[in-house]
């Protein structure tokens, strides 16, 4: 199973397209979003109620077979560390394959995130293309990784090894260059954001009158 987490504020058409791409690319039986309660690499931001944002994602992944939606960050009190998030995973599923998506510009600032080393050996990981971003993985300094030979999967891409046998994979997949930041400020402003989030993403959006606040122009 893959695990999708993000603030998510809100859940746009590039983390739905990415899920998607990401699940029919490896072949993955289950993928699971979820969002998180503080994100702990953004301590100063203010982040809409995680409420809302979970409901935005569920309504926006709603259907898609073998994508679904938890809440277990919501629940876990304190920042959202991902390694916690992979354990309680591990304790609830002992016998699955977890591989924990992130982004190509957050692997290579993961040696700041909460107990690093810790994280690499407890899952494979799956990097995501990033606009902008070299395609290449950036290992943080420290953190030594050893390209795999080509291999004969079904999916295009490529792979490597981590300290302690884990595995990264690099898959070639589709940027979409949307920004949670931009779609906030377009309903500040009153402006139409179709075609940057799901249908029902923008219903609810709407029906709850989110990202009026003016306060949004401080956010980043």
């Amino acid at each position: 199973m893959a695990l999708f987490g993000g603030t998510y504020d809100p859940f746009h058409n590039g983390h739905l397209r990415m899920a998607v791409e990401v699940k029919e690319a490896l072949g993955i039986s289950r993928l699971t979003l979820f969002p998180a309660l503080h994100p702990p690499h953004k301590p100063k931001r203010p982040v809409t109620e995680a409420r809302h944002r979970l409901a935005m994602v569920a309504a926006g992944a709603a259907g898609l077979p073998g994508i679904d939606v938890s809440d277990i960050e919501i629940r876990r009190e304190g920042p959202s560390y991902s390694l916690l998030t992979v354990l309680d995973f591990r304790r609830e599923l002992p016998d699955a394959r977890i591989l924990f998506v992130m982004g190509a510009d957050s692997f290579a600032d993961v040696s700041s995130w909460h107990r690093y080393g810790e994280l690499l050996l407890s899952c494979d990981f799956i990097l995501l293309p990033r606009s902008g971003v070299d395609p290449e993985p950036a290992p943080p300094k420290g953190v030594h990784i050893e390209k795999e030979e080509p291999h004969c999967y079904s999916w295009m891409g490529k792979s490597y090894r981590l300290p302690g046998g884990r595995r990264l994979f690099c898959p070639s997949l589709p940027a979409l260059d949307i920004s949670s930041s931009a779609i906030r400020e377009k309903v500040r402003k009153g402006k139409c954001i179709r075609g940057l989030v799901p249908p029902e993403v923008e219903r609810y959006i709407s029906d709850h009158g989110l990202y009026l606040d003016r306060a949004e122009e401080q956010r980043p």
